[in-house]
């Protein structure tokens, strides 16, 4: 360890060594500040500092009443292309496994029956399913499908093949296009526990419908993210100015 640096700076990196050996699981609490700083032998003060430089590398993240936390790996979406959660999360070379939670004949809430099409007393069919990447949960996923889709798909092993493929290559349904709205919102006692987080926590509530060729809407998902895994990307292009053009 460098004895030039500042104190903060040294205990800093120890704490970064003990999280990516593994000392700490994702999502896992650090002990508390004041046991941390008695075991360090420093202040509050200079404590604060280095947990400071490891929550500007994203190593850390702290909430308000709970403690301090080992932060989750993250999603970078790419919002303007047509991926699903858990192939930009494979795009990055992450582990991503899926956890079926639940396959079942459902009614339609209002946003469902008018994104699919339905009456509001059709009967659909509803996926959940947990993403977790090395085991850490990082989404919550309910799809609704019609019940003429959804009975053909109750019968695939979802949690080794992905929706996408179950329509294409099993149903010949192809998506091509999809609209998408992201929302802030607090997770509701069930999406917390699933997620490994407290009642009310914040998080991203992604609503997707998705159309196949003839513009028929094929699914609707409803994507749950804890705040702290996610984060949007998006490349963006400046037109140049008429001025600018002529210059």
């Amino acid at each position: 360890m460098n004895r030039r640096l500042p104190r903060y700076h040294r205990i800093a990196d120890t704490l970064r060594e003990r999280i990516r050996g593994g000392e700490w699981a994702p999502g896992a609490p650090l002990p508390n500040q004041r046991r941390l700083a008695r075991d360090f032998g420093v202040t509050l003060m200079t404590l604060r500092q280095a947990l400071q430089l490891l929550e500007r590398d994203d190593l850390i993240t702290r909430r308000h009443g709970l403690g301090t936390f080992v932060a989750a790996p993250s999603i970078d979406y790419e919002i303007t292309k047509l991926r699903r959660f858990a192939g930009d999360l494979s795009a990055q070379g992450e582990s991503v496994t899926t956890r079926v939670l639940g396959a079942r004949p459902a009614l339609p809430d209002h946003r469902v029956s008018t994104a699919l099409g339905v009456t509001p007393r059709a009967r659909v069919v509803m996926l959940e399913r947990l993403r977790l990447v090395d085991g850490h949960p990082m989404s919550l996923q309910r799809s609704f499908l019609p019940a003429r889709i959804g009975e053909e798909v109750l019968a695939a092993d979802l949690s080794a093949t992905p929706l996408s493929q179950v329509l294409e290559f099993k149903l010949g349904i192809v998506v091509t296009r999809a609209r998408e709205a992201v929302s802030a919102v607090r997770l509701g006692r069930r999406e917390a526990r699933e997620l490994g987080c407290p009642t009310g926590a914040p998080a991203f509530e992604s609503e997707r419908v998705s159309f196949d060729a003839a513009g028929q809407p094929v699914v609707f998902d409803r994507v749950f993210i804890p705040g702290d895994r996610f984060r949007i990307t998006r490349e963006l292009h400046y037109e140049p100015s008429l001025r600018g053009a002529h210059a």
